[in-house]
């Protein structure tokens, strides 16, 4: 198996999880062969400006480098954002990648599919596929295409579940504001708040799920050598429908440990 050395690029907490692409620009290398990005982006729900991702898109095509768009949230967007153009339709040189399981809302089909308009590349992404997979499941192709056709459908009652959710948690993170630092996402189902209490988010976490069954991701699960990792984040969800059992729970528990939460 071939090695490739990977350059991580970190989204920027303090500017809205920008995208700098004079960062980007400063990390390609002669050999650059590759650049990935996701967007609405995974855990932070970061979506840049379309004009900043076009111009991604020229970047690459000017150096001659390979742009892998996971798009996998796309449909997804809130706050009146729009959808950002699929990198395949700007570029020969991207491909857009994308699945059943995020926007659509059924990961048991266990289907995806990547976008390319490069001939070649597309011969040596199935010769991969043929060489670490039989085939698909047919049931699963079958209600996956029937999915597809009825994608606004399937979006916009996604969408619905999502703009009923996020006033509750708004409500919620507006009554420990002084525990949280909460934003809303740009797009997707999940969001990177901060924790600011005394104990710090790993503690947190771990008491949470074990005295109220409320289930959070810290930051270190994120962690990767390429990048810093914050180490005062977490992971929160708000894509499945009537979340508010689990916030009361949250909230209530917070209420009962208030002394060991106090911000710092």
């Amino acid at each position: 198996m071939s090695r490739c050395a990977v350059t991580g690029l970190a989204l920027d907490p303090d500017h809205g999880w920008a995208l700098h692409l004079d960062q980007l620009t400063a990390a390609l290398r002669p050999n650059t062969r590759l650049v990935y990005v996701n967007f609405p982006h995974n855990p932070t729900g970061a979506l840049p400006p379309e004009e900043e991702f076009r111009q991604l898109v020229r970047l690459c095509e000017e150096r001659g480098v390979y742009l892998l768009s996971d798009e996998v949230y796309r449909g997804l967007e809130l706050g009146g954002r729009t959808a950002l153009p699929h990198a395949a339709d700007l570029s020969e040189r991207a491909l857009s990648l994308n699945v059943t399981s995020k926007s659509l809302g059924l990961p048991g089909l266990r289907i995806g599919w990547i976008t390319c308009r490069d001939v070649e590349v597309r011969r040596r992404l199935l010769n991969a596929k043929h060489y670490t997979t039989i085939c698909n499941s047919a049931p699963s192709e079958i209600l996956a295409r029937i999915a597809l056709k009825a994608r606004p459908q399937l979006l916009e009652g996604t969408r619905a579940v999502l703009a009923a959710n996020l006033p509750m948690f708004d409500a919620f993170f507006g009554e420990f504001a002084d525990l949280f630092d909460w934003t809303h996402p740009d797009g997707g189902c999940v969001a990177f708040p901060r924790y600011l209490g005394t104990d710090g988010v790993e503690q947190m976490c771990h008491d949470l799920v074990h005295e109220a069954g409320v289930l959070l991701l810290p930051a270190s699960v994120f962690h990767s050598e390429l990048t810093p990792t914050p180490t005062d984040r977490f992971r929160i969800g708000f894509g499945r429908a009537d979340p508010q059992a689990g916030l009361d729970a949250f909230a209530a528990w917070l209420r009962k440990r208030a002394p060991r939460g106090t911000a710092r």
